[in-house]
């Protein structure tokens, strides 16, 4: 064949599988009714990827999102190829935009030009909700990562017998059915292990003797040869009776320095373990920096390599495993002692940590309130996921068992990675874009549904159904699993999760207003806004319009307050070549205190609280200055302790009634601990006296009794915090600026109220060093 006839020939082949991938493309975006088998696709498992709106081949080497932007994962893996860049924010989208809908986001058509005209913009939304109208809402609730989550995922949705349709129009029936299809999926789920984030090192000096220079020494090798890094660490004696320091350091440090641990080849002959080590650039890299500090030579530096963890609960567990023994200090100075300790720690290294976890699944719910028409949301539902997610497998069922609590939902198990390789990343203006595209076809479907923001209804952040079963489980044990959810709610470890789960679902539930505190919140505010008073104008008789042109009127100046406040307090506090006195620093402050004090007396609850938090963090630093001032005023050069007590006094009320909160709040667990204490120890004696000798009724008995078990433990537990919490209260009152002692630190509420106190000193020595050397400069 000539090489002409070989391109002929080649050009129909191609035109022909562009024919085909668009007959089949066309086929994926019409929905099947359910029930319906086309036994052809259910044989064609791999489909090939359509090309027409494929994005450019350098795109997809470098890696593009399907939000069209970059996939961070997929660029670590691969080189970097000359010639063109991947996918940024600014990119071309996937598809085209949606089309324009009542009251919607979009960024081209009436939606937006009209500005509040007609049926678009904040004003058609805004006649939308007054006439009855839901919001759109959709979450992702969760990812899974392998086959074992995400059939767990798939086999949730599925329960109470729903069944589930799958992206090819097929009905899974039962749990066995969804692990064969999540099975199926595997094929493309990643294979990269999750990230390295935390290790566990042992340090050892050669001939560095056990004395205050041989541990000031080791101190410093400590730092050097974790520059950079996170990290806590304890200087033990070993059974030699020569130092040895005890090391959990963060993997990721500065720049682009990550340490990886490498595993021997072959077993150690004396552990019969495959020894772990440094490789050899971090290796390298810590023994020059311990050289250079310390002067002991690199040669004498011995570094182990322990187990490593993931994320932010594996930073948690190796803490907690270092500090067994006896206490460490961190590399900014401060002891850890307990459990509370650990985790306060491993929250503050979390940013730090550049945690990389693979997803494959992701867990997607569309909600709708009680009443909506079930078979127009299932047909919403499904022609949203086909327009969104038509390259993804899914499946997907609508539940109904809420409905008495107020909604239903359309729960939806998707792959975060599409046909092509690319992969989920929603972002805030995704979120935006699925509301709009989903209101679309819900209103195509009768429904009453419009993509709005909780911004624009100043409403505060919701719960989610992690948080409902969390809180239901440890409330209204389920009758099959009664002991295990009796258990789960005892168990002192989970006390603080169902603390904080059943706060979200109450601020939810009472939905404070939200207020802005950035400038786009307060835009979106002030156009929303606008919105209301054109309907509120139009239907004066309207309840619904009323209620939330006072609720956005109310968030508008409470959050213009505020940064009013914030900017005028930034004004005063910033040093400028003519100086404020503390006079007139009083008196704006005297301004504010009655802004505020009239401000708060408007409002209530959870929208109370927040605004009187903020304004207090803007008007102590405002006061702190004054001090300062006026001491500089006076000729003081230099603080003394006393003099720092004193300022912090002055603004001690916040700090005082903080203990006293966490105090009331600590004995009202111990009550109830003991409480359940009580109530376990009567389930145990209600098992006794029916229990049989059968192993059904062994196991329940055995049961009862790790309950009761644990429920004693708890209560003493809350016992013993209640008891701290009262010290502490009693010690913050007498001495405000003194850190609360290390022993009386046992929760998280005391951690972070000492971190506070500190906090608040060091911020004064620093006004304090920079007001001085301003001052300094102003007279040279």
């Amino acid at each position: 064949m000539s090489r002409a006839a070989q391109i002929v020939w080649w050009l129909e082949q191609v035109e022909a599988a562009r024919r085909a991938v668009a007959e089949a493309r066309a086929e994926r975006r019409q929905p099947r009714r359910p029930g319906v088998l086309d036994e052809d696709v259910r044989a064609r498992r791999a489909r090939v990827a359509p090309l027409p709106n494929t994005p450019p081949a350098q795109d997809i080497i470098r890696g593009a999102t399907i939000t069209g932007e970059r996939d961070e994962e997929r660029a670590r893996s691969i080189a970097a190829v000359g010639g063109g860049g991947g996918a940024g924010p600014g990119a071309a989208p996937l598809r085209g935009a949606p089309s324009p809908i009542s009251g919607g986001f979009g960024a081209s058509g009436a939606a937006t030009s009209s500005a509040g005209a007609g049926q678009g913009g904040p004003v058609g939304r805004a006649r939308q909700l007054a006439a009855g109208y839901q919001p759109a809402v959709i979450k992702v609730v969760s990812y899974a990562r392998g086959v074992a989550r995400a059939t767990a995922t798939g086999q949730y949705v599925q329960r109470e017998d729903v069944p589930l349709e799958t992206h090819d129009g097929r009905l899974l029936t039962d749990r066995e059915a969804v692990a064969d299809e999540i099975k199926a999926w595997s094929a493309d789920f990643s294979k990269r292990a999750e990230s390295q984030d935390v290790g566990a090192f042992r340090l050892k000096l050669e001939g560095v003797p056990d004395t205050a220079e041989g541990r000031a020494t080791y101190e410093k090798a400590i730092a050097a040869a974790f520059s950079g890094h996170r990290y806590a660490a304890r200087v033990d004696v070993d059974e030699k009776g020569a130092l040895e320091a005890h090391v959990v350091a963060a993997m990721a440090g500065s720049g682009k320095e990550r340490f990886r641990i490498r595993e021997a080849q072959a077993a150690d002959r004396n552990h019969d373990a495959r020894p772990r080590r440094l490789d050899s650039v971090s290796d390298a890299a810590v023994r020059a920096r311990i050289e250079a500090a310390s002067g002991i030579d690199g040669k004498a530096v011995v570094i182990r390599p322990g187990a490593t963890s993931h994320g932010r609960d594996g930073v948690s567990y190796r803490l907690n495993k270092l500090i067994e023994k006896s206490a460490a200090l961190d590399d900014r100075g401060k002891s850890l002692c307990n459990v509370a300790d650990a985790r306060v720690t491993a929250r503050e290294w979390g940013p730090s940590l550049r945690s990389q976890s693979a997803r494959d699944t992701m867990h997607l719910i569309i909600s709708a309130k009680a009443g909506t028409d079930v078979a127009a949301l299932t047909n919403a539902a499904r022609a949203f996921l086909h327009d969104r997610f038509a390259d993804h497998k899914f499946m997907f069922g609508v539940h109904t068992d809420k409905e008495s609590a107020g909604h239903i939902h359309a729960h939806a198990v998707i792959t975060v990675k599409n046909e092509s390789g690319q992969k989920i990343h929603p972002n805030r203006d995704t979120f935006a874009e699925w509301r709009e595209v989903y209101a679309q076809h819900a209103q195509a479907q009768g429904l009453k549904i419009v993509a709005t923001s909780a911004k624009e209804r100043a409403s505060s952040q919701s719960y989610g159904p992690k948080d409902k079963a969390i809180v239901e489980a440890a409330d209204r044990p389920r009758a099959a699993r009664e002991a295990r959810d009796r258990a789960y709610a005892a168990d002192p470890f989970n006390q603080r999760l169902i603390d904080n789960a059943r706060q979200r679902i109450r601020v939810a539930r009472t939905n404070p207003i939200r207020l802005p505190m950035s400038a786009p919140d307060r835009k979106v505010v002030n156009e929303s806004l606008l919105a209301w008073k054109t309907v509120a104008a139009e239907q004066p008789s309207n309840g619904a319009a009323k209620d939330m042109l006072e609720r956005l009127l109310m968030a508008q100046t409470v959050g213009a307050i505020l940064h009013t406040i914030g900017k005028r307090v930034e004004f005063l506090t910033r040093e400028s070549e003519m100086p404020i006195t503390s006079e007139q620093m009083l008196q704006d402050q005297r301004l504010m205190n009655d802004a505020v004090s009239r401000t708060s007396d408007r409002l209530d609850g959870e929208t109370k609280q927040q605004f009187r938090q903020t304004s207090a963090r803007y008007l102590e630093t405002l006061a702190n200055r004054i001090d300062l001032q006026r001491m500089q005023e006076r000729g003081v050069q230099q603080l003394s302790r006393a003099d720092v007590e004193a300022v912090v006094g002055v603004n001690a009320d916040r700090l005082i009634e903080r203990a006293q909160e966490i105090r009331i709040k600590e004995e009202r667990e111990a009550t109830s601990a003991e409480h359940l204490a009580t109530s376990a120890i009567d389930a145990e004696r209600r098992q006794e006296a029916r229990g049989g000798i059968d192993p059904a009724s062994q196991k329940e008995l055995r049961a009862e009794r790790a309950i009761v078990a644990g429920s004693q433990q708890s209560a003493a537990r809350e016992a013993r915090e209640a008891a701290a919490a009262v010290e502490a209260a009693r010690a913050i009152a007498e001495h405000p600026a003194q850190p609360l002692p290390t022993s009386l630190v046992q929760t998280d509420a005391l951690t972070k109220l000492r971190l506070e106190q500190e906090k608040i000193v060091s911020e004064l020595e620093a006004q304090r060093s920079e007001a001085q050397s301003s001052k300094g400069q102003r007279y040279r």
